[in-house]
């Protein structure tokens, strides 16, 4: 089947402008894992220019006003950057992303160290986080450049934030 594609869209409705999430914004959000093609289950994505390897994520908003809205988010695992200690800012970064989710799903308080909080912040597979359950933060960042549109930004809520929240949502 063949398709035409020299038609004239100027009859055609205007997209819908949907602004950013507002800065302070606190949301639900179901977590789906985007496939890269590298790495165990080729969940991860490695990126060509840098080689860089990340978790590309597809966050969706499950209530409120802005309930079905997307946030993407990458999530590093391994970088190039090093800091003064030799350490991968990137994947260090990365893996306290996926902490603080375990955290907040799992309602884990960041200073609990019992058996069950250890094995909570545990994982066996990546697949363990699709489809998790979060409270986050919405961020808004600025291109201090001016060549790109303001992006949004996830913070994952502490369990606590998201204790009150899933109450209020129930």
């Amino acid at each position: 089947m063949t398709y035409e594609f020299s038609t004239d869209f100027n009859n055609a409705l205007p997209q819908n402008d949907l602004a950013l999430i507002p800065a302070g914004t606190l949301a639900k959000v179901t977590m789906t894992l985007r496939p890269g093609g590298f790495g165990p289950g080729q969940w991860l994505t490695k990126s060509d220019r840098t080689g860089s390897v990340y978790l590309n994520t597809e966050l969706t908003i499950l209530e409120g006003p802005y309930a079905k809205r997307k946030v993407y988010h990458l999530i590093g695992i391994e970088g190039a950057k090093r800091n003064a200690k030799g350490e991968d800012t990137w994947g260090m970064n990365g893996r306290t992303m996926i902490r603080s989710i375990l955290e907040s799903a799992r309602n884990i308080h960041p200073n609990d160290r019992s058996q069950n909080a250890i094995e909570g912040r545990t994982i066996n597979d990546l697949l363990e986080l699709m489809g998790i359950e979060f409270g986050i933060k919405i961020g808004v960042e600025e291109d201090k450049s001016g060549n790109y549109q303001p992006k949004t930004l996830c913070f994952p809520l502490s369990p606590q934030i998201t204790a009150l929240m899933l109450r209020s949502w129930e």
